[in-house]
This record gives structure tokens, C-alpha cells and sequence, in this order.
């Protein structure tokens, strides 16, 4: 874990790996499962996907990129003893582009929480923020924190 102080606090992180390997079949992240956006899973799919491609999804191999994409979902979910149906079929299709305004408002959101951690002056997000372009709105979760 890693620390950052603001005036009269102490806020600990921890480390992404340890956010990333999560064990879904404890009771207390059981519990938190309802509340976790879908978007966490899609995220260790995908990372998966760049390390079995060393790329990102296409579009100019949608086909074989899309079904490796399905494969990953059901081995990457099985192995984090969560139900597959987290993430349905059509998640496929958001995968394959960057929008510039999604990027725009992650980026923003970014720069704000650097300010943050440097200036001192308020808690920066403690860890993931996600923010879903299709429906245009942000949450920030702690995942994997003590």
C-alpha cells in the first residue's frame, strides 16, 4: 500500500495488483458484487486481451477479436468465481473504438485527481473511477482495499 496526506489525514491505496486479484468467492466482495460496475470485469478482459495480443481489439479483425473477446470474458470470470451473465454478449461491440468525448472527461477526471494528490488539499479517488460513454456517467469504487 502507498499513502497520501492531506491536512489532518492519512489516506492508504493499494496497489493495483492487489485490486486486479480480488477473490469474488469471500463473502464480504460477494457482497460488494451487486454494487461493483460491470466495467471492472470488462477491464480484466481486456488486459487480458492485450496480453494474449500485445494490442488492442480491431476493427479490422472484428471476427477473430470478437470471439477471443467472449472466450476471455468466460475464462477470465470463471476464474473469479463470478457468474458469466456480469457481462452479456454486446459488451463485444463497445470494445473495438476510443470515443474523444469519453476520453476527454477520463482525462479530465485524471488530471483533477493528480492536482489533488499534489496539492494536498482533498482525498483523491481511492481507486477505480469508470466511466460508461453508452450511458454518460462516472462511478468511482474502491476495489481490493483493506
Amino acid at each position: 500500500t502507498w499513502n497520501v496526506s492531506i491536512p489532518d489525514e492519512t489516506v492508504s491505496f493499494c496497489h493495483l495488483k492487489e485490486a486486479l486479484e480480488v477473490d469474488w468467492s469471500s463473502e464480504k466482495a460477494k457482497m460488494c458484487l451487486k454494487r461493483t460496475p460491470s466495467d471492472y470485469f470488462l477491464l480484466q478482459v481486456l488486459l487480458k486481451f492485450r496480453t494474449a495480443k500485445a494490442r488492442d481489439p480491431m476493427p479490422e479483425s472484428y471476427d477473430e477479436d470478437s470471439e477471443l473477446l467472449l472466450q476471455l470474458r468466460n475464462d477470465v470470470l470463471d476464474s473469479l468465481g463470478v457468474k458469466s451473465d456480469l457481462l452479456t454478449d454486446e459488451f463485444v461491440s463497445s470494445c473495438f473504438s476510443e470515443l474523444a468525448p469519453v476520453c476527454a472527461v477520463v482525462g479530465g477526471v485524471l488530471s483533477q485527481e493528480i492536482v489533488k494528490a499534489l496539492s494536498q488539499r482533498d482525498p483523491p479517488h481511492n481507486n477505480f473511477f469508470f466511466f460508461d460513454g453508452l450511458k454518460s456517467n462516472g462511478i468511482v469504487d474502491c476495489i481490493g482495499a483493506k
